[in-house]
């Protein structure tokens, strides 16, 4: 009864149904597996010894032949007195000792092939001495007539030692080659029985796993396919909104378990529901919120900044506002990055329909990027279709982010050569114009792993944290997702170290209303106060390390409007090959940079120099109280926030002096 109730597909568990099903056929599958292998073996084995007896009887037939030579060679001096017929002979004995060699080491295994061999060679070596030798040496007298030559050579041939000797060596050969034949014969005939028995074996045992599998699978795909059913339905109820049915299901096994926890969920879902719609307009409700938040201060900022540049400005005081808008732009980029992605996620982004003229886009953007590019020693260049519509409807800034984006890291991905943004017409119909834009350099290229990467959210292909280029991850993502929005799709073609080309089209209405604003390059600046050469009263030597070309700038003038002419190092490699060359009073050291972040920096130069180290300063924009305290750990003495000002840096210099 027990054991009628064990095996009850009412109380056994699908797992265990399963298992028995699988392990059944399985143990007949292991059972023929061990057969075939082993006939394999034996057949291999065979196949080994039956080549070894071909390799005998050839090697033997190989013997009789030189043996043949020789006595050929021997007689045709003989009979002739010409040494040329020697020639076989001398061939045939050189080589005989070493075809003796070889099948006897073919032989090893039969004791009996040895003895022959070992008699083969004796009788050899008797007949080359007692008989061929001296035949060679009375033909070749030279003090005896061609007559009595021939008269002593035939006395010695009708002795008929040496055919003798020829004669037990062909028969013992002859018996060594058809012992051989024997053995072959029987082990072909082996191999063919094991043959014929793994065959058997493969049959059967397949037949009876087959049928076993079928048995097993009927009966319990029979249970599952009905369980399933009574789930399928239960869910299709969920799915259309009706959380108050339940699902039945009459067995103890595993679907009973999930039918409960579907029934759980049904019962929970709606409250879920509830919840995660609320989640979403909480998550509206805050993008608004942070987008006016941090928008309002920045356009006050850049307000400001822009009011100020109306104003008698000396060159000195533009080159700063210059840096200034720059790092505002930089700065308003990245939020803007930031609430782009969220709103395109959204779907809460809205383009705009004005008229634009896209050679002047094309051009002003470049002009944006020129001093970037020419900083690395990288051309841009533009190739606009002679074909192009003079004026579109479409979203320019957006159009122009696009832009902005694809050749940021066009340049940023590029250390020498050009980069290339090319518009070219596609096709024009009823007012309809398709361009296609590419964007295309001749930098690091990218792989084809690492090209499934780029449009997806925060994923760069080098994201550690001394990574050679920065970003945050997002401009591609929201390049693909406006050009998406505007009914295009973007693609990448690009190789390692061979460069890359960015490509997208998209569809635009003509028109022939011209509205286009001037694109003008913004720049601006802050206002510091006056100070008097704090370089006079603290005298100090003075090492930046920065890996951003602004921060450099902005650092330098900062520096130099206090009195101090300092060194710039791009990343903490080089700072610490500078602190190695000349004597620094103060590093000031940014925390993340390429190749060698500051924290690592400013480890090992406190390592080399535990005793004349020069004073290390944080100069970051990691301002969280962990990246503080990372500073602070590695031997750093002071920390200065970004944006700088120029009273945070009096200050640290001030605390220098005490």
């Amino acid at each position: 009864m027990k054991v009628a109730n064990l095996f009850s597909y009412q109380n056994l568990s699908t797992r265990k149904k399963i298992v028995v099903g699988y392990i059944v056929p399985l143990l007949f599958m292991v059972a023929i597996s061990i057969t075939v292998y082993q006939s394999i073996e034996r057949n291999i084995e065979t196949s080994h010894l039956v080549e070894n007896s071909q390799k005998v009887i050839s090697s033997s037939q190989e013997l009789l032949k030189l043996l043949l030579d020789m006595e050929t060679g021997m007689r045709g001096f003989l009979i002739t007195g010409n040494y040329v017929f020697l020639e076989p002979f001398h061939q045939a004995n050189a080589v005989w000792h070493e075809k003796i060699l070889s099948l006897k080491m073919l032989v090893l295994n039969n004791p009996k092939h040895s003895l022959r061999l070992n008699e083969i060679s004796v009788l050899q070596t008797v007949w080359l001495e007692e008989y061929a030798k001296i035949a060679i040496v009375a033909r070749g007298n030279k003090n005896q007539s061609e007559e009595d030559a021939l008269i002593n050579v035939i006395n010695l041939i009708e002795k008929q030692v040496g055919k003798d000797i020829i004669d037990k060596i062909r028969l013992i050969k002859d018996e060594l080659i058809q012992e051989e034949k024997a053995l072959m014969l029987l082990r072909q005939k082996e191999a063919r029985n094991t043959e014929k028995v793994t065959k058997l074996a493969v049959v059967l045992g397949t037949s009876i796993a087959l049928f076993v599998a079928f048995l097993f699978t009927f009966f319990v795909s029979s249970i599952i396919v009905k369980n399933l059913n009574i789930l399928v339905q239960g869910t299709k109820k969920i799915t259309k909104g009706d959380f108050d049915s339940n699902i039945k299901v009459s067995s103890n096994d595993e679907f009973s378990v999930l039918a409960d926890a579907f029934n759980h969920m049904s019962n929970s879902l709606e409250l879920s529901i509830n919840k995660m719609e609320q989640a979403i307009q909480a998550k509206s409700d805050f993008l608004a919120n942070m987008s006016h938040e941090i928008r309002t201060p920045m356009n006050g900022v850049l307000g400001m900044l822009t009011l100020l540049e109306d104003t008698k400005l000396s060159d000195i005081q533009k080159e700063y506002i210059t840096s200034i808008r720059s790092c505002g732009d930089g700065l308003i980029l990245v939020i803007n990055d930031i609430l782009d992605i969220s709103k395109l996620e959204a779907g809460m982004l809205s383009l705009e329909n004005k008229p634009f003229n896209i050679r002047r886009l094309v051009t002003e953007t470049v002009f944006l990027l020129d001093e970037q590019a020419s900083q690395k020693g990288i051309t841009l260049h533009t190739s606009l279709d002679s074909n192009l519509p003079e004026t579109l409807l479409g979203d320019r800034l957006r159009i122009r982010q696009i832009f902005l984006n694809l050749l940021n890291n066009a340049i940023k991905f590029t250390e020498e050569g050009h980069v290339t943004l090319a518009v070219s017409l596609t096709y024009q119909n009823d007012n309809k114009a398709n361009l296609l834009f590419k964007v295309v350099d001749e930098g690091i290229g990218i792989s084809q792993p690492d090209q499934n990467k780029l449009f997806l959210p925060f994923s760069q292909v080098d994201n550690s944290i001394s990574r050679k280029y920065g970003g945050t991850g997002l401009g591609l993502v929201i390049c693909a997702q406006l050009i998406k929005q505007m009914g295009g799709e973007i693609g990448v073609k690009s190789q390692l170290n061979k460069g890359s080309t960015f490509y997208f089209s998209l569809l635009f209405e003509e028109t022939t209303c011209a509205n286009d604003d001037e694109l003008m390059l913004e720049s601006g600046q802050e206002k510091l106060k006056s100070t008097s050469l704090l370089a006079d009263e603290i005298p100090l030597n003075i090492l930046v390390a920065e890996d951003n070309n602004i921060n450099r700038v902005i650092a330098d003038k900062l520096f130099s409007k206090l009195g101090y002419k300092v060194d710039l190092v791009n990343d903490g490699e080089q700072a610490l090959k500078a602190v190695s060359k000349k004597s620094y009073d103060v590093v000031y050291m940014d925390m993340q940079m390429p190749l060698m972040d500051g924290v690592t920096s400013t480890i090992n130069i406190i390592e080399q120099y535990p005793d004349n180290h020069p004073v290390i300063i944080a100069m970051t924009a990691n301002v969280l109280a962990e990246d503080k305290q990372k500073c602070f750990t590695a031997g750093m003495t002071d920390f200065i926030g970004k944006p700088i000002n120029l009273e945070d840096i009096i200050a640290s210099i001030k605390k220098l002096k005490h």
